[in-house]
């Protein structure tokens, strides 16, 4: 097991010193902000829009969650073999996650709602 964590790694590890260019810089890094023009400040959205962004990255996080939770009970239902405490267990979390989800999804249309109305 040791021999096996060590190739990954190993290879990880020389796959990593032989990328060209980092992922987070572009080539308008290396630009001379002199020359360039002003940045646009209103692409940067409002705070309302920004504050709905927040809040809708938020319930997609919880709605991760929850589906995460339905596959947690749905592995636990097919592993019960037999065992009814077991089963009752997995049936109570699925509720509970699909109860979740339905309330993250009303979340959700209330905020769209709320926030294309007051613009």
């Amino acid at each position: 097991m040791k021999s096996i964590i060590k190739k990954i790694s190993g290879t990880l590890f020389l796959g990593t010193m032989f990328i060209n260019n980092a992922f987070a810089q572009s080539t308008a890094f290396f630009d001379n902000p002199q020359g360039g023009t002003a940045p646009n400040v209103s692409a940067q959205g409002t705070l309302g829009s920004n504050i709905t962004t927040l809040i809708n990255y938020f319930l997609g996080l919880l709605g991760l969650i929850a589906v995460g939770f339905l596959i947690y009970a749905g592995i636990m239902m097919v592993t019960a073999g037999g065992a009814e405490e077991q089963v009752t267990k997995a049936r109570k979390i699925i509720m509970y996650a699909v109860a979740g989800i339905v309330i993250i999804l009303l979340s959700y249309t209330i905020v769209t709602f709320v926030s294309s109305a007051l613009g």
